[in-house]
């Protein structure tokens, strides 16, 4: 059977013709309106800038010109000065040396150069100064406070009785109660170094100020009768402490303590003077107390050391 032949009639689709896209072409007004609009944009931002600016140099003149007088015209005039302090210094005292002048405005006042002034003084360990308004000046004054005397040689070479704190610094005693520093143990065995600005802190006294600390807050009765704490014997460093500290008292001429474990000494030492009469007994010479499980003691008609049980 013969073949038919067909022809198929192809469709074209309108996806397939070449599109042309093109920018719309900017006319004469579209440029106007987008001008306008960026000059618009413009004299808003500055009227606002200028708003604020003149909102500004309003408050300003107002704080400066106004409202500041008032407070220099009262600052100016101030009469109360008002002095706190944890030591002996009296306020006249500390008044006398703060050198202001007479009818000096409260704004006036150099706050360092005053806290400088003060804080020259070896016993004032810190000062505070506070500007309370309308009219008060205020001063804090933090005071060093004495743990041990110690005497020095002065450039006249006459001694002299200074102080020293838990920190080692060396001060004069300025109004401190003579019946608070007699009661004071002597420092001993240390080195003093003389600067122009005074002596520089003795190292390792913070570890003996803790012993007598702790003596004189839990057993005063021993720390009553100390009259000499000597440090010739203690070597201190940042990681350790080695040696031992030697304390003479009014009944015993030698008492030995490690550097650490004061408490437990300090309890076996009551326990060894209280079982020979008592702490003012003078029956003993030294107590060894530095190997705290072993402390030993020597009578005063013997001279060999004995281990106490």
């Amino acid at each position: 059977m013969p073949r038919k032949n067909s022809s198929h009639s192809h469709r074209s689709s309108w996806k397939k013709i070449p599109q042309r896209a093109g920018k719309k072409p900017i006319t004469r007004e579209s440029k106007i309106m987008r001008l306008r609009r960026m000059v618009r944009f413009i004299i808003i931002s500055l009227s606002t800038g200028s708003l604020v600016l003149g909102l500004s140099l309003l408050g300003y003149y107002y704080v400066n010109t106004r409202k500041a007088p008032a407070i220099h015209a009262t600052a100016a005039s101030f009469t109360n000065i008002e002095i706190e302090t944890d030591g002996a210094l009296p306020s006249p005292w500390i008044e006398s040396r703060m050198g202001l002048e007479q009818n000096l405005g409260l704004m006036q006042i150099d706050m360092r150069a005053l806290k400088a002034e003060l804080e020259r003084f070896p016993q004032i360990k810190e000062a505070s100064i506070e500007r309370r308004f309308p009219n008060t000046l205020w001063v804090g004054v933090h005071e060093r406070f004495p743990v041990f005397r110690i005497k020095v040689k002065g450039s006249n070479a006459e001694s002299q009785i200074l102080l020293v704190d838990d920190a080692g610094f060396v001060f004069r005693n300025i109004r401190f109660p003579d019946h608070m520093i007699n009661d004071l143990p002597f420092l001993a065995g240390v080195k003093l170094y003389d600067t122009e600005k005074g002596y520089l802190p003795i190292a390792g006294v913070s570890r003996l100020a803790e012993l007598f600390h702790i003596a004189r807050r839990e057993f005063p009765k021993l720390a009553e009768n100390w009259i000499i704490v000597f440090a010739d014997q203690l070597i201190m460093a940042d990681s350790f402490t080695e040696g031992y500290i030697r304390v003479r008292s009014k009944s015993v001429k030698e008492i030995l303590f490690s550097p650490k474990e004061f408490r437990k000494q300090l309890e076996k030492l009551q326990y060894i003077l209280d079982s020979q009469g008592g702490s003012s007994v003078s029956s003993m010479t030294r107590v060894n107390l530095s190997l705290i499980d072993q402390p030993t003691v020597v009578f005063a008609n013997n001279s060999y050391p004995k281990p106490y049980q």
